[in-house]
């Protein structure tokens, strides 16, 4: 499975250096799901999914009920 860092792993995985955060690796599904359970990695599909989601949504904006613009001049 196919999946794009999250966090940095430090070390090596059979030789080879952990890719950077937002790199990518192929991992055996099992590997692959226990670093997205503990939120080291996403799987590839997924992040470009959340990306463009967080991308395209309006920021939330804070509100008291009951002021007026003119309550705060």
């Amino acid at each position: 499975m196919k999946i794009r860092m999250l966090a940095k792993i430090s070390g090596t995985r059979d030789l080879v250096d952990w890719p950077d955060v937002g790199g990518t690796i192929n991992v055996p599904a099992d590997e692959a799901q226990s670093l997205i359970e503990n939120g080291l990695a996403a799987e590839v599909g997924a992040v470009e999914t959340a990306d463009l989601t967080r991308r395209t949504r309006k920021p939330e904006t804070a509100t008291v009920k009951g002021l007026t613009k003119r309550d705060l001049s």
